[in-house]
């Protein structure tokens, strides 16, 4: 149901219905409600399926780190692409935000999340010391963000391409600027 709910969100906004979302999630309206009474409920689950994921993609490059610290990076945030958090991150930020029991602060949810991976990505020295973890998210929330169908079709390696040319941006410049 969540991954349903995340698809269908990203696709069609948060506010979509949750007759939608129980048909492309194969069940019922009482299944739904059983797990998620309320819409903000089901915004909760999301919010914490985003999290557990991105959570899952940093922890399966953690020994990495100490092989290959560059290509680690890398490979970590194509991964981090590839769950195409852009549209969701979009969709549901304002709606988290308003919610209770997602009340803490972006940037520490964003710390929490991807803060150990950028500083270890900056003491190899592949990202800049002024980013910080929402300057990256954002980053890669813009760039994940879903591409026009007859772009995805005619280029599918676009995302790939605008993923790299991201990490190029977010490196130390030569003359230290």
């Amino acid at each position: 149901m969540l991954d349903a709910a995340w698809r269908v969100m990203a696709a069609k906004g948060s506010d979509v219905s949750t007759r939608t979302i129980t048909e492309a999630a194969g069940v019922g309206a009482g299944t739904l409600y059983r797990h998620f009474p309320t819409r903000d409920d089901l915004v909760v689950g999301v919010v914490h399926e985003v999290e557990r994921r991105v959570r899952a993609v940093i922890d399966a490059h953690e020994d990495g780190w100490t092989r290959d610290a560059v290509a680690t990076w890398q490979d970590l945030v194509h991964d981090l692409a590839d769950l195409g958090i852009g549209a969701i991150a979009f969709q549901l930020a304002p709606l988290a935000e308003r919610h209770p029991g997602l009340a803490r602060g972006n940037e520490s949810r964003a710390d929490d999340l991807f803060g150990s991976a950028l500083r270890r990505a900056k003491s190899a020295g592949v990202v800049a010391e002024d980013v910080d973890v929402i300057c990256f998210f954002l980053g890669l929330a813009t760039v994940t963000r879903p591409l026009p169908e007859h772009a995805r079709v005619s280029r599918p390696h676009q995302q790939d391409w605008l993923v790299d040319v991201y990490l190029r941006g977010l490196r130390p410049s030569a003359d230290g600027d």
